[in-house]
């Protein structure tokens, strides 16, 4: 008997939506809180006497025992760590395999036809033990199937090492409780047990909440015993044979980018397992960013002992899991047409030589793979010189022209002011620099800004800006003069500041490339105090996935407060929709236009279509500039979607404060359609406010009807829709019975 680990596996919450009951629908039940909602299962030690027993007990949220796992319940597997005999690394082999389709596919102990099953004794207590019917240590019993090779056709070594690190894991999940595993590393001959983990289950859970593969796998450590170099899918016709190694699957999958960004996908090839594409999986952002998902910083939150293994013991497998068109051999594979390039330091036969250029600190070029593959951390490091400033706004009361002072600073070098008519950052082309003025910060709107659909006033900076009365700062006014404040909405005004820097990171003496510099904002009184528009997303979340999110050209960067004032409710893409004589046509999506307000686009883009794997019924596609229409229906979110605290500030996402009672706050409804253009208002139609954000994810007909039923308008005059009383609060409030908190499951 070894040691005692731990391994908990959380449950993952249901998508709960308020469907076509509640308040005036006839009423559904409310989900009842869980009284389960975690099992933790703990390996407390395994022993080898003859076929491996492992002893485990499994236990509540509480810490109460469960005794209620059956068989059927549960899955158990048995690997080995095999170091490279040439000191790069090492993988996992699993001693349980099996043939599937003539290749061969590490597996599992589970109660299902064709595969092995052991004894299971439940002591009733919350411990069990588990007898493997695969007695591992005989080479006679444990047959390794055939073709016993792996994808390359190297022979598989399945014979019992007991010197060697070993790992137990045990899945739960097979029924309705909560999916979990337990985890245990030993040496049957004692010692300690290696680290051999390169990527931490809690990084892959920062995206994807709760990753679960397979309706069941729901831990990292657990893929890897399976996913290792001896598991593969046969390839057929002439067709390459496909390893589902995880170092090469999870790189592949997540390098795709929508098609675009994998060469052999480029080429033609998609890159299927089995009947699944993954061609158009979307990594969210540079792929090249490998910090992201590899951490080998000790004391780190997401560190693993292998974390730094990326750049430190770089392979063939790794490497051309994503740069799939070299070939590493003397000729390409004729299985793999997109092998087009010769890898440049020759035949790789192993990969006992690839750290002798490739690895971190050998050389000062892009031959070091931290190099290499650093570009967006140099792209950061240059923008981060760059600090755009909303210095002031005078003359902003109804009537008058605002005067705005701006500054943009190096924060790197004390704050000292870049002069904008000599910096190479400005001059070069492609730069910009943009001053917007909005308005009514309950909710923006702009109305009698001049601009069409909601838009504010829009300056030039890099034009129109005089030098200001401070060195380093400069000034620019508004064309347009501040109108009256609407009858319900907040009389303040945001000066928005965003843009894009050119910088030289690659090019070595031409200002090139688009710098990401994060955009900024402030506020000011119109009459009275300033009332800032409420927050309601917390940026530091969109990052976790995103990283930099820079959008419209890399103008818009890193700061929601600055992406409302332009997506407000009074906003749809009309503008850059296809017309004829000034009469929109409609889109490929068969519509006029599409509302671009942002509680409401962001939820539908990141909802997707329910076809493609998303929650909507039908996907969302906007119009961007210069008329290229933009398809977000294939759009799948990694992680909860029901989880609304993973975008959400604190409880910004409850039915409380303002969208208690909507219109008379200063919620403006929601243009659905715009009617004439130019835009002038009159003929708009409207959505209330819940119902446009509730609509925007629950978009079938039946949630439809719910909402209207209870006070929601859609597609509605200006006069009906504020008119309305939704009374969604009264259900779905906070604290109400149908609390969306509760209806999301959030926790």
């Amino acid at each position: 008997m070894w040691g005692r680990i731990v391994a908990a596996g959380a449950l993952a919450l249901a998508l709960a939506g308020c469907g076509g009951g509640g308040s005036g629908a006839g009423g559904t039940t409310p989900p009842a809180e869980a009284a389960l909602t975690e099992l933790k299962i703990t390996v407390t030690d395994v022993g080898l006497v003859n076929t491996p027993a492992v002893n485990f007990t499994v236990k509540t949220q509480a810490g109460a025992a469960f005794t209620a796992l059956a068989a059927a319940d549960l899955r158990f597997n048995i690997a080995k760590w095999m170091p490279a005999t040439d000191g790069t690394g090492g993988h996992w082999q699993n001693y349980i395999n099996r043939a599937n389709a003539g290749a061969v596919q590490g597996s599992q102990e589970r109660l299902r036809d064709g595969y092995p099953f052991g004894t299971l004794d439940n002591h009733g207590d919350g411990t069990y033990t588990y007898t493997f019917a695969t007695d591992i240590k005989s080479a006679a019993a444990n047959v390794c199937p055939p073709p016993c090779t792996d994808a390359d056709g190297n022979a598989l070594d399945i014979s019992f090492a007991p010197s060697l690190t070993h790992r137990v894991t045990i899945q739960q999940g097979n029924s309705g409780y909560p999916k979990a595993s337990g985890i245990y590393d030993f040496v049957p001959a004692g010692g300690a047990a290696a680290q051999p983990d390169v990527v931490a289950n809690s990084t892959c859970n920062s995206c994807h909440t709760q990753l679960s593969a397979h309706g069941t796998r729901v831990d990292v450590r657990l893929c890897a015993t399976c996913h290792n170099r001896g598991s593969w899918v046969a390839g057929t016709a002439g067709s390459a044979n496909t390893t589902v190694d995880l170092k090469a699957m999870i790189h592949r999958i997540h390098y795709n980018n929508g098609g675009v960004q994998l060469p052999s996908v480029i080429a033609g090839t998609p890159y299927m397992i089995g009947d699944a594409d993954f061609s158009k999986v979307v990594f969210t952002q540079d792929v090249r960013n490998c910090t992201r998902c590899h951490d080998g910083t000790a004391g780190a939150s997401n560190f693993t002992a292998l974390g730094d293994h990326w750049k430190t013991t770089p392979s063939v497998a790794a490497c051309g899991s994503c740069h799939d068109n070299v070939y590493f051999g003397t000729t390409p594979d004729a299985t793999k047409p997109y092998q087009t390039i010769a890898h440049t330091g020759g035949v790789q036969g192993d990969d006992s030589r690839c750290a002798l250029c490739h690895g971190a600190g050998r050389f000062t070029d892009a031959k070091d793979i931290a190099i290499a593959h650093n570009f967006p951390g140099r792209l950061k490091a240059a923008a981060a010189k760059y600090q755009f400033n909303v210095i002031s706004a005078t003359a902003t009361a109804v009537g008058q022209f605002p005067v705005v002072t701006f500054s943009v600073t190096d924060p790197t070098n004390g704050g000292a002011p870049y002069d904008l008519a000599s910096a190479a950052g400005f001059t070069s082309a492609g730069a910009s620099l943009g001053i917007k003025i909005a308005w009514s910060t309950t909710d923006f709107g702009n109305h009698a800004s001049g601009a069409n659909f909601g838009q504010p006033v829009s300056i030039n900076a890099l034009t129109t800006a005089m030098a200001g009365a401070a060195a380093g700062t400069y000034t620019v006014t508004s064309p347009v003069a501040v109108p009256a404040m609407l009858p319900n909405q907040a009389a303040s005004l945001r000066v928005a500041m965003d843009g894009r820097v050119m910088g030289d990171v690659t090019t070595g003496g031409t200002f090139t490339d688009r710098l990401a510099v994060k955009s900024a904002f402030k506020d000011f009184a119109i009459a009275g105090n300033v009332v800032a528009r409420r927050t309601v997303v917390d940026f530091a979340k969109c990052a976790v996935c995103h990283d930099t999110l820079s959008l419209h050209g890399g103008n818009r960067t890193d700061e929601p407060g600055v992406c409302v004032v332009c997506h407000n409710p009074n906003a749809t893409d009309a503008a850059q929709r296809p017309t004829t004589a000034g009469v929109l046509t409609g889109g490929v999506d068969g519509k006029l236009e599409e509302s671009i307000n942002f509680r409401t686009m962001i939820h539908a883009i990141h909802a997707g279509e329910a076809a493609k794997g998303g929650f909507r019924e039908t996907g969302i596609t906007v119009y961007g500039f210069g008329g290229r229409a933009v398809s977000f229906a294939d759009v799948v979110f990694p992680g909860n979607l029901a989880n609304c605290t993973a975008c959400h500030t604190a409880t910004s996402y409850q039915l409380g404060g303002q969208w208690v009672s909507t219109w008379s706050s200063g919620l403006l409804t929601t243009t659905t359609s715009t009617g004439t253009i130019p835009d002038d208002a009159a003929d708009d139609l409207k959505t209330t406010s819940t119902a446009a954000v509730c609509a925007s994810c629950h978009d079938g007909a039946t949630a439809k009807y719910h909402m209207i039923l209870n006070g929601g308008a859609f597609d509605q005059t200006l006069a009906v829709a504020s008119t309305q009383i939704e009374t969604c609060s009264v259900c779905h409030g906070v604290g109400r019975v149908y609390d969306v908190k509760v209806m999301h499951g959030v926790k």
